[in-house]
């Protein structure tokens, strides 16, 4: 019986375990062109055993140029997932949500800014996420906010590019040889991604 239990009780820890998950990367925010320094963030998914998650960034804060403005916390539900072969899921959706208070007192101004348009685009595994989230403040604040969390782990098609004699090679995504690397971006250098910040 005691075994029996236990068995129980560790299957329901693993259910949970893996029901939610809290990932933690890099966060940048960018405004009319301007991006923010990168700020370390969560972002919180619940898989909600329906093929659809709960995405959650918890006390969300603008930071441009010295000043930050609290924002709150932005909660995206029913988010679609459909896994791929390469070991990877896909999440996109698009919804009009109200920003919720964040965690702790402070004036928080989404909840102020009534229902907003967010368009959420990313990619998932177990051990990382990275996605994109618009937020469509052109109505309240005149802007769209863009934020970017994690770097894109999902290697490119572009195959097969070895170096000769020693040599570097580099290609961009185009397929273009690139002789100086001067603007960030991703780049294959001899046959393997690089990403340039």
């Amino acid at each position: 019986m005691k075994k029996f239990l236990l068995t129980v009780a560790m299957a329901t820890c693993t259910l949970f375990a893996m029901a939610q998950k809290n990932y933690t990367d890099d966060l940048v925010v960018t405004i009319d062109g301007a991006s923010s320094p990168v700020q370390s963030s969560i972002i919180e998914v619940v898989d909600n055993g329906d093929n659809t998650c709960t995405l959650t960034l918890k006390d969300f804060f603008l930071k441009s140029g010295g000043i930050e403005m609290p924002i709150g916390t932005i909660v995206l539900t029913n988010i679609p997932v459909q896994a791929t072969e390469k070991g990877y899921s896909t999440i996109e959706t698009n919804q009009n949500i109200v920003i919720q208070q964040g965690s702790y007192v402070h004036d928080w101004v989404g909840p102020m800014l009534g229902e907003i348009p967010v368009d959420l685009k990313g990619k998932m595994s177990a051990e990382k996420l990275y996605c994109t989230i618009d937020i469509d403040m052109s109505g309240s604040l005149g802007q769209i906010i863009e934020v970017v969390f994690g770097s894109d782990f999902v290697e490119t098609s572009i195959n097969g590019v070895e170096a000769e004699n020693g040599a570097v090679v580099v290609y961009d995504l185009l397929g273009r040889r690139v002789k100086d690397v001067v603007t960030p971006g991703v780049y294959i250098v001899n046959g393997k991604k690089m990403i340039v910040k």
